[in-house]
């Protein structure tokens, strides 16, 4: 089946296929390898990008499910990166999955992908199924969908791919020294850029989100002048914290306030740490995989998923009971129902969690006094 027949019903939920309206994407990379028939019934729209490591694990997963299925089912990977950049990707990481760019990302915003992995599955009259994370789909859910959408479609009749001005790819850059930060001029992220590779933590985005990542704490904890929230590009040394240079380098000072309300009290006593072989994503990929359920973590530090933990749950993170090593180790938790977390923190981790009234702390970044 020719992928740009697919990607059109991603962009057609709100409207009849059959209509007159064409569909736009810049580029298709490669069809599907593994997929046999010119229409199907079940659309599944892979949401990645290269630096997401889970991303890599979820698409991986979804090519097993496409071999299994590979009549009247068909996936597409679909990234709103650079072409070139995918394109280099894929020689290093196969895949037979058909891959398409979205470079100008209207798929993305269309459907308010904010968290990757992500994915829809959708039916030939444009029907959104199933979506959430990748990982989440079961064969048993692919089996049920297919039963109950018979009607097929070829829907390259109604998908345009026009090509559109695209950067000029640049090499990776690697940095030469262990922290580099760069003032970005007239780009602003919504959502905080950030992965590792050769060695390296590299971010980009805004102050705020940038302190508060580095630091392990919630944006709401931390207060800065709009003024200074202006959006940079950094490279840190793995291993190394960088909140005290990045505010050093910007001539800013760090001071803080203990606030109340309510907080994740994590006793960590009787804690017992996984080791790293219980989830493997690969080498130099990103740590996580975050859905609405569960925070999967490979090879992360307590101080690190405990972050996202925060994160997920909007609520500050305060441990008791000792100081957690800084080793990585490997995560399972789950964060959608309170009960369900906390018997799964202490079973899995010995860890006792109870949400209470506490004291957090509260960061505000001024200019530094002359």
């Amino acid at each position: 089946m020719n992928i740009k027949a697919f990607l059109v019903i991603l962009l057609c939920v709100s409207f009849p296929f059959l209509g007159s309206a064409q569909i736009r994407f810049s580029e298709t990379i490669q069809t599907s390898k593994t997929a046999t028939d010119t229409e199907a019934s079940l659309f599944f729209v892979d949401f990645w990008a290269t630096w997401c490591g889970p991303c890599i694990y979820a698409s991986e997963y979804l090519g097993v499910l496409q071999k299994q299925h590979p009549d009247n089912f068909y996936v597409v990977s679909l990234s709103e990166e650079n072409p070139d950049i995918v394109k280099r990707f894929l020689k290093k990481n196969p895949t037979d999955l058909a891959v398409s760019i979205d470079y100008n990302g209207e798929t993305f915003k269309a459907n308010n992908t904010r968290v990757l992995p992500y994915g829809l599955l959708i039916n030939a009259n444009g029907k959104v199924l199933w979506k959430g994370s990748p990982t989440d789909f079961k064969k048993s859910d692919l089996i049920r969908f297919l039963k109950q959408n018979t009607i097929t479609i070829e829907v390259d009749k109604v998908l345009k791919v026009k090509k559109i001005k695209q950067e000029v790819f640049e090499a990776d850059y690697i940095p030469t020294e262990d922290f580099e930060i760069k003032k970005l001029k007239g780009e602003t992220y919504e959502t905080l850029v950030r992965n590792s590779s050769n060695g390296y933590v590299h971010y980009k985005g805004f102050l705020k989100d940038i302190i508060a990542r580095e630091h392990h704490i919630l944006l709401s904890q931390v207060k800065l002048e709009p003024s200074l929230n202006k959006t940079y590009e950094i490279y840190i040394k793995k291993g190394t914290s960088a909140t005290f240079q990045i505010l050093d380098e910007l001539k800013l000072d760090l001071f803080h306030t203990q606030s109340k309300g309510d907080v994740l009290m994590i006793d960590i006593s009787n804690i017992n740490y996984w080791d790293t072989n219980q989830i493997d994503w690969g080498k130099d990929t990103a740590e996580y995989l975050i859905d609405d359920s569960q925070i999967q973590a490979d090879n992360v530090a307590f101080k690190d998923v405990m972050y996202q933990l925060a994160s997920v749950l909007n609520l500050p993170v305060i441990t008791k009971g000792g100081e957690p090593d800084e080793d990585l180790h490997d995560w399972q938790i789950h964060h959608r129902f309170y009960n369900l977390m906390q018997s799964n923190m202490l079973d899995a981790y010995g860890l006792k969690v109870g949400k209470e009234s506490g004291s957090f702390k509260i960061y505000t970044i001024r200019k530094k006094t002359p």
